[in-house]
């Protein structure tokens, strides 16, 4: 039997582990001490960001940090470089939650630091538990990468139900990159590039592996690892 493409993930919960492993993939858990940045990638057909704490608010040169900020230096340190060398290189990325901030921090977006407080709203974007409870529905642009993977879980006018435990989002997306789904207040749900057609780059702020187990964001997975399946990338002996 042929092994599954490697996907490599940093921090990452089980969740993300068994949604990759159930697309048929290798998962190699990075270690930032062990697996250095650029080289790594040539050891990996693919990248999954997992979901976390804040990206600290100078990466994108914010003056100021807002109180709720919890930040990460060892995961900004590691995941920044991780996801510019994807971008760089073509390696398919997915990024999912504190992931697709890092993703659009890294190509030069910013962020809204702090949801509740300075972009209030009725949706409530943050539901813990169940961590697959559905919190609201994006809206999906047609002739997105996202919404042709996401397709067969569309309603008619092209929605989606989503679990969401953020207080964080995108603000100034990044250049060359283009919104593919929004919540009903407005806020950016997803990203991915407008460039590199062939290379699979897809964002998402709510948390597709909590559904591993009823499937409803299989097809996701199933993308991303098909993908990086295609990738020509090859592991060091």
């Amino acid at each position: 039997m042929v092994p599954g493409p490697v996907i490599g993930v940093a921090f990452p919960r089980e969740d993300y582990v068994a949604a990759l492993e159930q697309a048929g993939a290798v998962v190699r858990v990075l270690r930032p001490d062990a697996d250095a940045v650029p080289q790594v990638l040539h050891e990996l057909n693919g990248v999954l960001l997992t979901g976390g704490p804040d990206v600290r608010p100078d990466h994108y040169g914010a003056t100021t940090t807002h109180p709720t900020v919890d930040v990460d230096e060892t995961r900004d340190a590691y995941e920044l470089p991780l996801a510019k060398a994807a971008l760089a290189n073509g390696i398919p990325l997915l990024a999912i939650c504190r992931g697709v901030q890092v993703l659009n921090v890294a190509g030069g977006g910013t962020l809204i630091q702090d949801l509740p407080s300075q972009r209030p709203s009725t949706i409530n974007h943050s539901i813990l538990e169940p961590r697959n409870a559905v919190a609201h529905d994006v809206s999906l642009e047609p002739g997105t990468r996202l919404a042709a993977v996401m397709q067969a879980q569309l309603t008619a006018d092209g929605r989606l139900d989503v679990n969401s435990r953020h207080h964080q989002a995108i603000d100034q997306i990044a250049a060359g990159f283009r919104v593919s789904a929004t919540a009903p207040d407005g806020t950016i749900e997803a990203i991915e590039p407008v460039s590199s057609p062939d290379t699979f780059c897809i964002g998402v702020q709510w948390h597709p592996e909590n559904f591993y187990r009823t499937g409803e964001s299989a097809s996701l997975f199933t993308a991303f690892v098909d993908a990086a399946r295609s990738n020509t990338a090859t592991h060091s002996t």
